[in-house]
């Protein structure tokens, strides 16, 4: 059989495609050229290796949802027990590939990196850990000639609360410098001028000081453990039925404790809306609002920032969404394959915050 241009190209790809699934810590970082190496910063050109990786990631991606013509159609099992052939492409590869290419676009408008985005739990410690070589990145972080902002979904404590549990753990970092989804109910509390009903740890409480609460007309719902039963949420489910409105501080589905993951806030705030048939306001991560709020008075458009967090779709996806950067660290609630679970992907996923800033120092800055 003769070969044509045509045919050979597609060989071609497939050669491509044979590296592209080996994974990166496998092979490419056996050549040398880790997964978060050759990464091209703000507005500088990428390097050939650069090129390279960015080629083998995105034929990987292709290839994912393509199959070549003079291979044929691939079978599949089907019910019956005999073949059957599925669309090709698949709708999901289209997505990914659109995905990388919004990823891409993002990349091609980026400005000086000005301003660093960091989570609290799960990113820099957890509960009362930190996580292992954390509060040395950070100084090394503060080093560099960029505004760095701490923002935290938390509801478990107020924001003095957790200072003080940073400063116990020795980070340096101050209360200005902390940006809380609690800060960001309580200012939308104020402005719609509602009496909300708190649903929040006891602990964080004191962010609310000065609120009006008796005879409440909103629900106002954050991590409450020691609150979520029964009585309590039937209040809330009435409330709601008589027309009140619902502010959710985020709807995470789940976080890390020191005995494992455990349920967040989001499940709640599902089940309130289901039963009620109405939508909660968002107040915290990933709302684009959220991070827009964090960022005002920096002096920095979203587009010269950067994300750092444990969670896929809150801290990454959110900070994406609203024109970050965003960096995935394998601490904290991350699980296998996290990653693959936002469209466009993270700009980098490694394993902790202290690889994080060794990447920001290298490539970013």
């Amino acid at each position: 059989m003769a070969f044509t241009l045509y045919s050979l190209l597609q060989a071609a790809l497939l050669c491509v495609n044979a590296i592209a699934v080996l994974h990166e810590e496998r092979f490419l970082k056996n050549i040398g050229w880790g997964t978060d190496q050759g990464i091209g910063g703000f507005g500088e050109e990428p390097g050939i290796k650069s090129r390279l990786m960015n080629l083998i990631r995105s034929v990987r991606t292709v290839m994912r949802g393509l199959r070549p013509p003079f291979l044929g159609p691939e079978p599949t099992r089907a019910r019956c027990g005999g073949l059957s052939h599925p669309p090709s492409p698949s709708a999901e590869a289209l997505l990914r590939v659109r995905g990388v290419e919004r990823l891409a676009r993002l990349m091609a408008t980026r400005r000086a990196l000005k301003a660093v985005l960091v989570d609290l739990n799960g990113t820099l410690h957890i509960e009362d850990a930190a996580v292992p070589g954390a509060q040395e990145a950070l100084k090394r972080l503060r080093g560099a000639s960029v505004i760095i902002k701490f923002v935290t979904n938390t509801t478990k404590e107020s924001k003095h609360d957790l200072l003080e549990r940073l400063q116990k753990l020795e980070f340096d970092i101050s209360e200005d410098e902390i940006f809380t989804s609690l800060t960001a109910a309580r200012n939308l509390v104020e402005e719609k001028q509602v009496r909300p009903m708190l649903l929040v740890d006891d602990r964080a409480l004191r962010d609310f000081q000065g609120i009006q609460t008796s005879d409440p007309n909103a629900v106002v719902i954050g991590l409450a453990p020691e609150h979520f039963h029964y009585p309590v949420l039937n209040q809330a489910f009435r409330l709601l039925l008589d027309g009140a409105p619902l502010i959710a501080i985020h709807k995470a589905r789940y976080y890390k404790r020191k005995d494992g993951l455990a349920l967040g806030p989001g499940p709640f705030v599902t089940g309130l809306e289901y039963a009620t048939d109405t939508k909660a306001t968002v107040v915290g991560k990933p709302e684009k609002t959220f991070f827009l709020e964090a960022l005002r008075g920096t002096g920095c458009e979203p587009e010269q920032a950067v994300m750092i967090g444990d969670d896929c779709r809150d801290d990454v996806g959110g900070a994406q969404n609203a024109g970050m950067l965003g960096i995935l660290v394998k601490t904290g609630k991350y699980r296998t394959a996290d990653e693959e679970k936002i469209n466009p992907p993270p700009y980098l996923t490694c394993e902790s915050f202290p690889h994080a800033v060794d990447h920001i120092l290298q490539h970013l800055l």
